[in-house]
């Protein structure tokens, strides 16, 4: 179980409690097993802020809520993240629905409105939050809008990057590029469950045109080991016909490409693979520069409720990726639109 579905399935145990409680009920805090059970759980834990679920906030937000309240039940989370100093600090995490009201009666709370120097309006949106405002950009907003001005940065920054991509893809497909998908055919691992080398791999290669240079199944396993893809040639053969099929030429590869010409090291049959032709896929200043890190920057296509970069499903053979390449060429323009689709559209 995950850790917010823990935290999820604690505070429903307790959410009457909890509602009791905020209603000035008389309920106990202790005495019921159900609640006994409750509190024994270890809390949750995250690594970061954007982790937390909505339900869970410290000690110090549940007092500056507007009205205040304070935690009503054990820390049910904790977060290891950067306080306001920069440093980092682990938090403690109550659920709201565990909290209760402070002491202050309503005029003591009307009081304190009237001394306060900034309101609660959002300016974003104008909605009147229970929680302190955020900061975003010199204004102070509410976390929805907050979140959608971050969704459309990243939407900004997406679509300048998607620009620089077709202009990658294009340089890519002016030359000799071999377009490389690798896919393994995974052993069993050993009784105490460590990995064993992979028994094959497949190696699919198309050239800048979507030509089809080499399609070899290549068995990565000793002459003694079972499980082998029948099929599969020997090493020896898998070896020749890779380096055959890339000399030369710039690689652009999607998979494990290095496992098959490590294990065909290892068997005694290198490709020799000249390691300056290879197109980076490592992490780039701003972003990870490998094929499907590139693929999914071009998509550009973000969750809408975390603001992460989704992953798009991978195009499963060499020449779908050459596909896939062609196409962010075509997005050559600096708003990201696909100049050979408009012309099409156009009849051009």
């Amino acid at each position: 179980m995950s850790a917010t579905n823990s935290t999820a399935t604690v505070v429903a145990v307790t959410r009457g409690t909890g509602e009791e409680r905020a209603a000035g009920g008389t309920a106990a805090a202790d005495g019921s097993g159900a609640a006994s059970a409750a509190a024994e759980v270890q809390p949750a834990r995250y690594e970061r802020w954007s982790d937390v679920p909505a339900g869970l906030v410290t000690q110090t937000r549940l007092a500056d809520a507007d009205p205040p309240r304070r935690p009503g039940g054990p820390v049910r989370a904790r977060v290891r993240d950067f306080n306001w100093r920069g440093k980092l600090e682990t938090f403690a995490l109550y659920a709201v629905a565990e909290s209760v009201p402070t002491a202050a009666t309503g005029r003591q709370l009307a009081a304190a409105a009237q001394r306060r120097a900034v309101g609660r309006g959002c300016e974003g949106c104008g909605a009147v939050g229970q929680l302190p405002l955020l900061e975003h950009e010199g204004r102070r907003v509410c976390a929805a809008c907050r979140h959608l001005a971050r969704l459309a940065e990243k939407h900004e920054a997406l679509r300048v990057r998607r620009a620089e991509l077709g202009r990658w893809a294009r340089v890519l497909l002016s030359g000799r590029l071999a377009v490389v998908w690798v896919e393994l055919t995974e052993a069993e691992p050993t009784g105490s469950g460590r990995a064993r080398p992979p028994l094959a791999g497949r190696v699919q290669v198309v050239d800048e045109t979507g030509r089809v240079l080499e399609d070899v199944l290549v068995r990565l396993a000793g002459p003694r080991t079972r499980g082998a893809p029948a099929e599969a040639v020997s090493a020896g053969e898998g070896a020749v016909r890779i380096a055959r099929a890339l000399q030369g030429r710039r690689r652009l590869v999607w998979g494990p490409l290095t496992d098959v010409t490590a294990r065909l090291e290892v068997l005694g049959h290198p490709a020799g693979l000249d390691l300056a032709l290879t197109v980076p896929g490592g992490q780039g200043i701003l972003w990870p520069d490998d094929a499907a890190s590139r693929y999914a920057q071009w998509c550009g296509e973000l969750d809408p409720a975390t603001g992460k970069l989704r992953t798009p499903w991978p195009p499963g053979s060499a020449d779908r990726l050459w596909y896939v390449l062609t196409q962010m060429a075509g997005t050559d323009r600096a708003d990201g639109s696909d100049a050979a689709d408009e012309a099409a559209q156009q009849g051009v």
